[in-house]
């Protein structure tokens, strides 16, 4: 009797260790026993579900391709102080290879560097800089990308522009050359010209206090040119509060957000420029794989096709999908990017 009464509480206790197991999320198949054989970093300056979700979104496709595991660490807002310190934390834990974007800001650049002394190899994408002692950049040219703004600004226009560019910030190089190829692209075309850059720090309530305030101050601007994303997200929904009197103006945004694919279709934005960000991701990690296995980038550079999205191939557009990416706060938290409906 002792026996089975034994054989019955050591059953019952395997049985509720399956249950709680499962319940809880301690399945060892899904983790103890994943293997790899490389350990990436990705350092993002935002943690989000869109442009950088995207992204990441790549590399977890290319993790599951070339055999690695890469991180996943990001920020509410961006800092370049938080950047750095992240990178010098990376430093520490020894990672096959770090994924960032260029800065131009001392804590940034000196991070990057000592992650070069230490032997680890460094992809920077969306922003580049060469000072940073890097494999290779992958991105949009930008400088390009600005050109094509411009160009498709000025086709079929029936009167002078006077264009407003939104920036995210002026010492950030992709900013800055966006802008620069805008406005030489605009001095091919009589009376047409950038009449103000407006600066938003990657913020939403900064453009959102701005915006009128800039267009009321400049009553001959006709364009805009959204540089970046933040603006190109929400500058539509501005333009339609401040009524009919501003319809005329003509917005070229960046990026494909549903807010941004949404002013497509109801015509307020005239089209928006973006780049394959999936594909960003996925070949920064299959980059860092291959030099760790003595292969190193072909390319200095690696350009991504600027692509527009117009009311005409709208059908052929998706908003950004990062389901599945978990991020790492500096907090300790995690941020788990939900399921995309898109």
């Amino acid at each position: 009797m002792k026996k089975t009464f034994n054989g019955l509480i050591m059953l019952f206790s395997v049985f509720f260790w399956i249950f709680f197991s499962t319940i809880l999320g301690f399945d060892s198949d899904n983790t103890e026993n994943i293997s790899y054989d490389h350990r990436f970093t990705f350092i993002s300056p935002f943690a989000n579900a869109g442009y950088w979700g995207s992204i990441a979104k790549g590399m977890t496709v290319a993790d599951q391709t070339f055999g690695a595991n890469t991180k996943f660490i990001g920020f509410l807002e961006s800092d370049a102080d938080s950047m750095g310190q992240a990178i010098q934390a990376e430093i520490l834990s020894c990672p096959d290879g770090l994924i960032t974007a260029g800065s131009s800001h001392p804590p940034v650049v000196n991070a990057l560097k000592d992650a070069a002394n230490a032997g680890i190899p460094v992809v920077l994408i969306d922003n580049d800089n060469r000072d940073t002692d890097r494999l290779c950049y992958i991105g949009a040219d930008n400088y390009e990308m600005g050109r094509l703004a411009g160009k498709i600004m000025t086709e079929g226009a029936r009167q002078p522009l006077r264009a407003a560019v939104i920036i995210g910030s002026s010492s950030s190089e992709n900013q800055q050359q966006r802008l620069k190829g805008f406005e030489d692209q605009l001095t091919l075309h009589p009376d047409c010209g950038v009449e103000a850059v407006l600066e938003a720090n990657y913020s939403l309530l900064t453009i959102r206090e701005m915006l009128p305030s800039l267009l009321c101050d400049h009553p001959a601007i006709n364009a805009i040119f959204c540089a970046e994303g933040y603006s190109s997200i929400i500058t539509g929904e501005i333009l339609d509060a401040m009524g009919p009197e501003y319809s005329h103006i003509r917005v070229v945004a960046s990026g494909h957000t549903a807010e941004i694919l949404d002013h497509i279709a109801s015509g307020r934005y005239h089209c928006t420029i973006t780049q394959d960000c999936e594909i960003m991701g996925q070949l920064a990690v299959e980059i860092l794989k291959n030099y760790k296995n003595g292969v190193p980038p072909k390319q200095d550079a690696i350009y991504l096709e600027n692509i527009c999205i117009s009311r005409e191939n709208l059908d052929n557009a998706a908003p950004y999908e990062s389901e599945g990416v978990t991020w790492h706060l500096p907090n300790g938290n995690l941020l788990q990017t939900p399921h995309s409906e898109n």
